[in-house]
């Protein structure tokens, strides 16, 4: 009986011991070392505007697997993924660039719209857990939609002035017409 409990301990601690060096020792399979971006920084309402993300990276690849970086467009305000698109690195991709084009159409009222660029390294064309190989958040973009809407100027200076020599001149005009 001790011995079975000595062997079970021995199996139980040997095996979270072999579960923690796994978990330890895993590495990402690709990094994204670089992206640059280029989007207009002003569109009309109801418009396709374009988004070219250049993405640089390197991936640990044996020339077996296919890899592509994917670029999302996300409507800040509603959290939505309103364009998405996918281009191709290729089987061998140690060290790559690609430029990936993206198109989404703009919100149809005058305003700001930020979007965010999320970047993503995949392989074998998959979306997720074990395909997802780098992933990067990139800055805002903030593209104005339509026109800016004005803000009336009031210079408050001319303003006192004018309102100042009106009301200077109807008090002359009252104690003219009325002396004490």
């Amino acid at each position: 009986m001790k011995n079975v409990v000595w062997f079970a301990s021995i199996l139980l601690t040997g095996l979270l011991f072999g579960l923690m060096i796994s978990s330890s020792v895993a590495a990402a399979r690709c990094q994204i070392s670089n992206v640059s971006y280029q989007y207009p920084s002003q569109a009309s309402p109801d418009s396709e505007i374009q988004v070219d993300a250049t993405v640089a990276g390197s991936c640990v690849t044996t020339g077996v697997d296919y890899y592509s970086v994917r670029v999302d467009l996300v409507d800040m305000n509603s959290n939505y993924i309103v364009s998405s698109s996918s281009t191709p690195i290729g089987y061998t991709a140690t060290n790559f660039t690609v430029v990936a084009i993206t198109s989404a159409t703009t919100p149809s009222s005058n305003g700001t719209w930020p979007l965010g660029i999320h970047v993503y390294v995949i392989r074998a064309g998959g979306t997720n857990g074990a395909y997802l190989l780098d992933y990067q958040t990139i800055g805002n973009a903030t593209i104005q939609v339509g026109s800016a809407t004005p803000v009336p100027e009031f210079n408050l200076g001319s303003g006192i002035i004018v309102f100042a020599a009106l009301s200077a001149g109807i008090m002359i005009l009252r104690t003219r017409r009325h002396p004490s």
